[in-house]
């Protein structure tokens, strides 16, 4: 092999590699960067709607749940708890809209505002950990 050989193969390796460099930079990272963004996000909004419909569900257990600690329930009455997560609940709806093109994690969400009972939270459960996971 004479100089000019091994000179054109370190060429092409040097290239091949500054150019999957710049691919990689410009496109694959930041892709993976806001797929990361998305899904951290759904799971803060998913996790503020499980723990919103627990206290509509549960509302004596909630008062003593440390997963609730930072909502500051304990002072409210039981009913104020329910307005106050079902309000909540339905303020999530718009954060929703926004992180999810699946109507079907709005329209679950939705019937378990109306509805408030186990049923509809395991459908909404359902639909949210299937729409995280995608």
């Amino acid at each position: 092999m004479d100089s000019t050989s091994i000179f054109t193969i370190l060429i092409s390796i040097l290239s091949s590699s500054i150019f999957t460099l710049i691919l990689s930079s410009l496109f694959f990272d930041p892709f993976k960067d806001r797929k990361k963004y998305i899904f951290e996000e759904k799971q803060r909004v998913y996790e503020s709607i499980i723990t919103f419909a627990q206290i509509a569900l549960y509302p004596k257990e909630a008062k003593f749940s440390l997963g609730v600690a930072r909502y500051n329930i304990q002072e409210l009455s039981e009913q104020e708890r329910i307005e106050n997560a079902v309000n909540d609940l339905k303020m999530a709806i718009p954060k929703l809209q926004l992180i999810t093109n699946n109507s079907k994690v709005i329209t679950q969400t939705m019937n378990f505002i109306e509805q408030i009972n186990e049923e509809s939270f395991n459908l909404m459960l359902n639909v949210l950990r299937k729409d995280l996971f995608k």
